[in-house]
């Protein structure tokens, strides 16, 4: 098995200085992403073969100034990761030479829809909604090397509301910028993450997939939030480090039949 290549978000500066092989940097842009807690002005960001994260949902408006940025690229700006699919004809439009990775993983959960997507990009990030059977599936019958997940906080909705301001307000909060929630039912934790532009909430347990190998994977993703520097160092050399982790849905299907109504 060749060696792991990783894509990892840049959640504070000092994952910068990280020294270990084949890391691949992804910034989130300053207002066109959501989810984090620093984001990124792009002429900041010089160091070679970075990618820009553009997680938000872009309306026109958006899309004209984000046309006017990506117009004035330099050369070390090596791809692209983000969701909103309007961007693929923004590239196209600029005639980006830049690589297109779609990172919208609740519609990445069959290789049909994957081979679909994979016409129009170079590459995307594998949903974390179904079983390791059907990951690995995917990764069979994907016609370009793709994104799997390797140990991260996980996305579990986005909103372009800003939920977590009117949460406070409601309760008499304070007001912050993240909120730990604890849903009633289920009594699972949350991470809410909010700026101007949403509100993301995160599964407050990192997925720990690091045991998933193929040779059609890209890179593996890693997005560290509030995780140390030293602790990523250890997760790139294959350690443990101690924060509470599950494996998502690998062993667990997400759909179920229903049982037949009694006549």
């Amino acid at each position: 098995m060749k060696e792991k290549s990783f894509l990892i978000v840049v959640t504070e500066k000092d994952i910068l200085k990280l020294k270990v092989k084949n890391i691949n940097f992804l910034f989130p842009i300053k207002d066109f992403s959501v989810g984090f807690l620093n984001t990124y002005d792009i002429d900041t960001i010089t160091i070679p073969n970075a990618y820009l994260y553009i997680n938000r949902i872009l309306d026109n408006k958006d899309i004209k100034k984000l046309e006017k940025i990506l117009a004035t690229l330099k050369p070390n700006i090596k791809g692209i990761c983000f969701t909103d699919l309007g961007i693929i004809n923004l590239a196209k439009k600029l005639k980006l030479s830049l690589e297109l990775i779609y990172m919208q993983s609740h519609n990445t959960t069959n290789y049909v829809s994957v081979n679909y997507y994979l016409d129009y990009v170079d590459s995307l990030l594998v949903s974390t909604d179904i079983t390791e059977n059907e990951i690995l599936s995917i990764l069979d019958h994907a016609k370009k090397k793709l994104v799997v997940p390797y140990f991260s906080l996980i996305e579990t909705m986005y909103s372009r509301r800003t939920l977590l301001k009117n949460y406070q307000k409601y309760f008499a909060l304070p007001n912050k910028q993240e909120e730990t929630l604890i849903e009633e039912n289920s009594k699972k934790e949350f991470l809410a993450i909010e700026n101007e532009y949403g509100t993301v909430l995160y599964a407050k347990k990192f997925i720990d997939y690091r045991f998933i190998e193929h040779e059609n994977i890209l890179y593996y993703f890693i997005n560290p939030m509030h995780l140390k520097q030293k602790d990523v160092k250890r997760i790139l050399e294959g350690k443990e480090i101690a924060v509470d982790k599950d494996t998502g849905f690998l062993h667990q299907e997400t759909y179920y039949r229903l049982k037949e109504e009694e006549k």
